[in-house]
């Protein structure tokens, strides 16, 4: 019989692979963030510049609006292609958990070989948040737009059900990335088939993981935002234990 790692030894383990290695785990997530950000940023900024010059030269709100679905577009396929660095982020903490050299560089590691492999699994990941949870979104900005309480109950509903679809799929597809490092001879659709059969009665021991670290991320909020910090390469390196342990669990 397969025995578990408990959330607190998970923890207890990253804590122990991260002592006096959170200066590299800071730099290759920060570095990854200030990418994304600076990608987002621009995307938005040309967004709303083209919907005003648009709507100034035609009076148009539809066309306003297209242009904002498109800009949607764009986003969301940035997203795709950024989070290929994820690999990168992911390759980074396996070498450190396992005792291997590793590098800033790894960020990077995505899209030196072959990416479509991870290509594939970053687009069913932001697919499914998208699919998800965008419908949420968008009632939520026409309720800051009207003002209006039935919007605010509309998206309150389309969060909820969203978030019930969201939460088992994210979890089921979570370790993709480790899986496709582990298994780089298996296409992206054969390891996100993998990841769920391999997730299959091990979603609920994630989620409870993740719901532990509520208590210190809104520690971080009330730090404004330093304490992320510290805690995301801790988080990183506890879902770094939790695949290691997920693949070669003990036996009672």
């Amino acid at each position: 019989m397969k025995q578990y790692k408990k959330s607190f030894e998970l923890k207890n383990a990253a804590k122990d692979k991260m002592e006096g290695k959170y200066g590299g785990g800071i730099l290759i997530i920060l570095l990854s963030t200030l990418i994304s950000g600076m990608v987002r940023l621009s995307i938005n900024s040309v967004c709303s510049t083209t919907m005003n010059t648009v709507y100034a030269m035609t009076g148009s709100t539809g066309a306003a609006t297209a242009i904002s679905f498109l800009f949607d577009a764009l986003l969301l396929g940035a997203g795709i292609i950024l989070g290929v660095m994820n690999a990168g982020i992911t390759l980074y903490f396996l070498n450190l958990a396992c005792g291997q050299p590793a590098a800033i560089r790894d960020l990077f590691y995505g899209f030196k070989t072959d990416s479509r492999q991870f290509l594939v699994i970053s687009a069913a990941m932001m697919l499914c948040q998208a699919i998800c949870l965008w419908p949420a979104q968008y009632l939520s900005q026409n309720f800051l737009a009207a003002r209006e309480i039935r919007w605010l109950l509309y998206a309150l509903a389309a969060m909820a059900v969203g978030l019930c679809f969201y939460i088992p799929v994210s979890l089921g597809i979570a370790m993709s990335f480790y899986l496709m490092l582990d298994f780089p001879q298996n296409s992206g659709k054969e390891t996100l088939a993998l990841c769920w059969r391999i997730m299959k009665g091990q979603r609920k021991r994630l989620f409870v993981l993740e719901l532990g670290f509520l208590p210190l991320m809104l520690l971080c909020i009330f730090s404004f935002g330093i304490g992320f910090l510290w805690v995301e390469p801790y988080m990183q390196m506890t879902y770094t234990c939790f695949f290691l342990d997920l693949m070669n669990p003990k036996e009672a």
